[in-house]
C-alpha cells in the first residue's frame, strides 16, 4: 500500500492539478485580502482566520475536494493504467484504501496552504491581533473540519469509478456548495453531511436545537455507505481493456 502511495506522489509531481488545488486552497485567504480595503474599518487576524475558514470549510472545499476524488479514482480508467496497477500483488480493497488515503494527505496539505497563505496576507494587510495561539486554533479548526468533510466524500469515490469522467463530480460539488447556500442559518442544517463539519468545527452547532451526536451520527453513516457501495463495485466490475 505504501507502494501506492509513493507513486501517487510521483504522479502529482507531474500534474497540473495539484498546483490548481494549492491555488484553488489560497483563494479564500486572497479575496479576503481584497475584501480588507473594501471597508473603512480595520479587520483583526481574528476575523480574517474565522472567514477564510467559513469560506474554505462550507463553499471552496466542497468543490475542490470532488475535482481532487475524480482525479484520482477516475485517472486509472481514462488513462487506461488501472489493469496494469492490478497486477501488483495487492487487494482490490486496498488499492482503494490506498487511493482514500492519499485523498487524505492532499486534503492536509491544502489545508496547510490555506492557513500559511492567510497568515501571509493578514500580515500584508497589517491587520491586528495576531498571536501564535490564534494562528493554531485556526489551523485545528481548518483541519478539524476538513478532515470531517474528508469523511463524507466516500459516495464521491463510487460515483467516480461508476462514471470516470470528471464532470459528474464536478457537478456533484457545485450542486453540493448551493446547498449549503441555502441551508445556512435552517434549522436543519445539521442534518446535512456537508454542512455539519463547519457547524461541529467553528461551534456554531450550539446555535441549533439538536444533539452533538446527530450531525456526527450523519456524518459516519455517509461516510460508512460510500465506502461500502464503493468496495462492492469496485471488487465486482471488471476492468475494460
Amino acid at each position: 500500500m505504501l507502494t501506492f502511495i509513493e507513486m501517487e506522489f510521483l504522479k502529482l509531481k507531474r500534474s497540473k492539478i495539484f498546483l490548481l488545488s494549492l491555488l484553488m486552497a489560497a483563494l479564500p485567504s486572497v479575496l479576503m485580502f481584497i475584501a480588507t480595503f473594501a471597508f473603512d474599518e480595520t479587520q483583526s487576524f481574528t476575523m480574517l482566520f474565522s472567514t477564510v475558514n467559513m469560506y474554505m470549510s462550507a463553499l471552496f472545499a466542497i468543490l475542490l475536494f470532488s475535482i481532487i476524488i475524480a482525479y484520482l479514482f477516475g485517472r486509472e480508467y481514462n488513462e487506461h493504467t488501472l489493469k496494469t496497477m492490478l497486477t501488483v500483488p495487492i487487494s482490490r480493497g486496498k488499492f482503494l484504501a490506498s487511493k482514500y488515503i492519499m485523498f487524505l494527505i492532499w486534503i492536509l496539505i491544502l489545508t496547510v496552504v490555506t492557513s500559511v497563505t492567510t497568515l501571509a496576507f493578514g500580515f500584508i494587510a497589517g491587520l491586528t491581533g495576531f498571536t501564535v495561539q490564534l494562528f493554531i486554533n485556526s489551523l485545528a479548526e481548518l483541519l478539524f473540519s476538513n478532515i470531517l468533510l474528508f469523511l463524507t466524500f466516500s459516495p464521491f469515490v463510487f460515483l467516480s469509478l461508476f462514471i470516470t469522467n470528471m464532470v459528474p463530480a464536478m457537478v456533484g460539488g457545485a450542486s453540493l456548495t448551493l446547498v449549503n447556500l441555502l441551508v445556512e442559518g435552517q434549522t436543519w442544517a445539521p442534518y446535512v453531511p456537508w454542512t455539519c463539519p463547519y457547524l461541529i468545527s467553528s461551534g456554531e452547532i450550539a446555535d441549533y436545537s439538536v444533539g452533538l451526536m446527530t450531525p456526527y451520527i450523519m456524518i459516519m453513516a455517509t461516510f460508512l455507505v460510500g465506502i461500502v457501495i464503493s468496495y462492492v463495485y469496485f471488487t465486482k466490475k471488471d476492468v475494460p481493456l
